[in-house]
């Protein structure tokens, strides 16, 4: 059986799955669920996307056809879902974590990536990934960190996937400079300025479809209905400076995540672009969930 450790601090209880990609599974407030709960059969089988919440590293979303030209070199990755065309998210997703320390109210788990033989289609930069769970009566942080461990430049990205519960009057607000709408292929299309849709007074999801990033957000962003009574707050550190929105037709679940990239940046240049980063340097950030009354 996977194992799952379970963090508490006041009302507040979460639980985490070190071997299936470090996911959060669970997060709740006096017994309620604050973020799309996780099935059991995706806990026993490892069914990471189910999760509500995993990280992504070393880039986050897609990566057209698994090509990109770094430091005048081709590389080609491989694809690694079946259900979509690009590679998608990352490896961190995928893999198990180590943990390195574990509280009752906090936790900290270590991912090493060495890359396989050149052409076997592995991300091609080895690096050390760490993530911070710690938890408090009022939310819950997340802390990411990126070390590159190649003896070159590489680039990195990162960022978080948390899916929020969805139901009849649920709301998101949060405001940013522009947007890039996706095409059906997932990668991003045409840039919008000012950002449509604007969620800058706050937009109903009840029958929204939107998958798009929106770089130079604030870096915040606030949600209500997604537990009655209850404001749940997003909020990132200033490198994560694009939030992608993913709100799917008929389900009751949305995605609210902030990355330090846009999509496909490797091959599309006018977009956010990942960081580069000399052999030891680190790429470090911090995502708060945070939930209280409503006033």
């Amino acid at each position: 059986m996977e194992r799952v450790i379970t963090l508490s601090a006041g009302s507040m209880r979460a639980a985490v799955a070190p071997g299936i990609g470090g996911a959060l599974l669970s997060l709740a407030r006096d017994g309620t669920d604050i973020m799309r709960p996780t099935p059991a059969d995706a806990v026993s089988e490892g069914q990471v996307r189910r999760t509500a919440c995993y990280p992504m590293l070393p880039y986050a979303n897609r990566i057209a056809d698994g090509r990109f030209l770094f430091a005048g070199r081709w590389h080609q990755i491989r694809r690694n879902t079946p259900d979509i065309a690009h590679p998608l998210h990352g490896l961190g997703w995928q893999r198990g974590w180590d943990v390195e320390e574990q509280g009752d109210t906090h936790l900290r788990l270590r991912l090493s990536h060495q890359p396989a033989a050149v052409g076997e289609g592995d991300w091609p930069y080895a690096f050390t990934a760490r993530m911070a769970y710690r938890l408090d009566g009022s939310g819950l942080e997340i802390g990411l960190d990126l070390t590159n461990d190649s003896p070159g430049m590489a680039p990195a990205g990162m960022g978080l996937h948390p899916f929020f519960r969805r139901g009849a009057g649920t709301m998101l607000r949060f405001s940013a400079l522009s947007s890039w709408s996706s095409g059906r292929d997932g990668l991003p299309e045409r840039v919008i300025m000012p950002p449509d849709p604007d969620f800058r007074h706050g937009r109903l999801l009840d029958d929204s479809v939107v998958d798009g990033d929106f770089p130079g957000w604030a870096g915040i962003a606030h949600m209500t209905g997604t537990v009655p009574g209850l404001l749940v707050s997003l909020r990132a550190d200033r490198i994560f400076g694009t939030l992608r929105v993913y709100t799917p037709a008929g389900r009751d679940f949305f995605a609210v995540e902030p990355v330090t990239h846009g999509a496909n940046a490797l091959n599309q240049p006018e977009l956010p672009p990942m960081a580069i980063l000399a052999p030891g340097d680190s790429l470090s950030g911090t995502v708060r969930i945070n939930v209280e009354p409503l006033a």
